[in-house]
């Protein structure tokens, strides 16, 4: 049986009411979950959390990383969105999502300098109150601003938003590797228990087994992880009913 990279969705209150278990019988394996933005917390979160840890799906927590006028500075965004993790950080490394599309009241991104502090501020002050340095979710015109690279960014984990493609790597500009993909926001959401008909679906760098592993060597969990295999998951894929179709993208290929 061919191999493939873990498969995963993110999602906040965009998608309504998930049904975690659903998801996971679909195929998904992590879920990545909005915790906040600006100081304030998604008002799915703290359902999602529960109802993806019930459903024994590797969960990971990120924080839009606001830069509207008005908004919080960097430190203090990151002291907010730890503290929503003080009782249960998840599985994976939590996650500064750092973006800003330039339309609905949301900038551009700002000079390389002022993006380099944003980050690091950030990233800091999460590390000062959890022990604990953010991965960084972007796009290839958010690593460009952040280039060249400081050793500081290069060492740090990334999830890339990368789409449009059917390879099975994404561009990461000057970024030496990366941990998760980002490779479409089109997933069907109704097949992974979500409300809205779209779902992003990321595929995670290695399979299930590896995803298992890193989890449990980044020691976040308090608890070991196990990989619980059922009668299903030794049937070729024609045979599980419940899988979604997104499970054969060819993103999700191991070469």
């Amino acid at each position: 049986m061919a191999k493939r990279r873990a498969l995963g969705i993110d999602v906040s209150h965009w998608q309504g009411n998930v049904d975690f278990k659903k998801a996971k019988k679909a195929g998904a394996s992590f879920a990545i979950i909005k915790a906040s933005q600006n100081v304030w917390y998604d008002d799915k979160f703290q359902q999602n959390w529960a109802n993806a840890k019930d459903a024994k799906i590797i969960r990971g927590a990120y924080h839009f990383f606001d830069m509207r006028d008005g908004s919080k500075s960097p430190k203090e965004q990151a002291r907010y969105f730890a503290s929503l993790l003080k009782e249960d950080m998840g599985e994976l490394r939590p996650v500064m999502d750092f973006e800003s599309p330039g339309v609905n009241g949301y900038p551009q991104l700002p000079d390389h300098d002022t993006c380099v502090r944003h980050v690091v501020d950030f990233m800091n002050a999460f590390y000062k109150e959890t022990n604990l340095y953010p991965m960084l979710y972007t796009n290839l015109a958010g690593i460009t601003r952040l280039s060249p690279l400081s050793r500081f960014l290069s060492a740090k984990e990334l999830w890339i938003a990368w789409y449009y493609t059917k390879s099975n790597q994404p561009k990461i500009g000057d970024w030496p590797r990366w941990r998760i993909w980002q490779y479409k926001v089109t997933g069907n959401g109704l097949a992974f228990g979500a409300e809205s008909s779209g779902l992003d679906i990321n595929a995670f760098n290695g399979t299930e087994e590896d995803l298992y592993k890193y989890a449990n060597a980044l020691g976040i969990s308090p608890t070991p992880l196990t990989m619980n295999k059922s009668t299903d998951d030794f049937l070729p894929d024609s045979l599980k009913g419940d899988l979604a179709d997104d499970l054969k993208d060819p993103q999700l290929k191991i070469e």
